[in-house]
């Protein structure tokens, strides 16, 4: 739900040509099946469009060129824009400006801990709680909500908003522009262990680099980006990271790169800019992802990638090579079912006829039967 808004002032805000009344009063948006009276929907193919007849969605954003069958331009209204995708992404992004809390205003709040050789600028608003450790860099606009912690040294570029809960450890550097979302982890500790000299326990190997993050960054809730060893874990501008995502030490993430939920980067991983990885994927470390490849979701990488191809499964292999062999195992498996029913119902033909006390080979034979 949002604030009523007229089908005419939507189209002027969308720059759409408006197909019907001016004055319907919109306050929601949702799918063609689901929206209700008083709600916009989009319509963005020919398979949408066979089914705005049913909806009732008072009004549509549609894609020029898409036929609307069974559109009333008396009763409901269609705003006709080059591209429905396009203008649902700029009208969500207004409504998530007008619905989105109230930053803190500018200047740090009693609450908040600050080192007095900290440096922040004026026009930084820092929440309750928040706590900016000694030498840190804090640039213009950024906004920290309650609860964020800001390590020795650490330096944030202008207009980088982080969520409540999260945690930029010592040294590590954040560009501008950059969006953190709750309970997001920067800095900590590669995982990294030997064996203990006595043979038994392990002993603990400490990480002396740091996490640099370019501008235009996004990180979702609860991901973790490990510190690296001697060296920098680095994240490529525009990059953007789902919820939940882990990378490991000395990781190199290149520019524009799309990491969805769950995806594990093994230490020292490298990945090419404007690569896509699926959900799930886990990466064993040390491997090389290709500029623009694609991983399918749950995808288990155990060797390099070549920049541009398509690979999906367990382990990952190229995507046409992995769909190939799926279809034969299922044709395989089919064969095997087969197989299975047509040996157990021979084995209930025979059990039958030994029941009746026939000779299985007289029954299938009756020439072979004693005169």
């Amino acid at each position: 739900m949002f604030q009523s808004i007229t089908t005419q002032s939507l189209a002027a805000m969308l720059g759409a040509e408006l197909v019907g009344p001016p004055d319907i009063e919109l306050s929601d948006l949702a799918g063609i099946d689901d929206a209700g009276p008083g709600a916009v929907t989009f319509i963005r193919s020919d398979t949408y469009a066979r089914r705005w007849a049913k909806s009732e969605a008072s009004a549509a954003i549609v894609t020029r060129g898409v036929e609307v069958p069974g559109h009333d331009p008396n009763a409901r209204a269609l705003l006709v824009v080059d591209d429905a995708d396009r203008s649902l992404v700029a009208l969500l992004t207004e409504l998530s400006r007008i619905a989105a809390p109230s930053a803190p205003p500018q200047g740090a709040h009693p609450s908040a801990i600050i080192d007095e050789s900290a440096t922040i600028d004026p026009t930084a608003a820092i929440g309750p709680l928040c706590i900016v450790g000694p030498g840190a860099t804090i640039g213009a606009n950024c906004v920290l909500h309650a609860r964020v912690t800001i390590g020795a040294n650490v330096t944030i570029g202008a207009r980088t908003v982080m969520h409540p809960g999260v945690v930029v450890y010592h040294q590590c550097v954040i560009g501008a522009d950059c969006l953190f979302h709750a309970q997001v982890s920067i800095g900590a500790d590669g995982f990294g262990f030997i064996p203990h000299p006595s043979g038994t326990g392990l002993v603990k190997v400490p990480h002396l680099g740091n996490v640099v993050i370019g501008d235009h960054v996004e990180v979702g809730a609860g991901s973790c980006i490990d510190r690296g060893k001697f060296a920098s874990t680095t994240i490529g501008e525009g990059t953007k990271i789902d919820n939940l995502v882990q990378i490991g030490h000395n990781v190199k993430v290149g520019s524009h790169v799309v990491l969805c939920g769950q995806v594990g980067l093994g230490g020292s991983t490298v990945v090419g800019n404007g690569a896509m990885l699926g959900g799930q994927v886990g990466v064993q470390d040390n491997k090389r992802i290709g500029d623009g490849a694609l991983i399918g979701g749950k995808s288990g990488v155990m060797q390099h990638i070549p920049p541009g191809e398509s690979w999906f499964g367990t382990p990952a292999r190229p995507a046409n090579i992995a769909f190939r062999s799926h279809r034969i195992g299922d044709r395989v498996a089919k064969s095997v079912r087969e197989l299975k029913d047509r040996v157990a119902a021979l084995e209930a033909q025979l059990a039958a006829q030994d029941n009746a006390g026939t000779d299985p080979q007289v029954a299938s034979n009756p020439e072979r039967s004693t005169p």
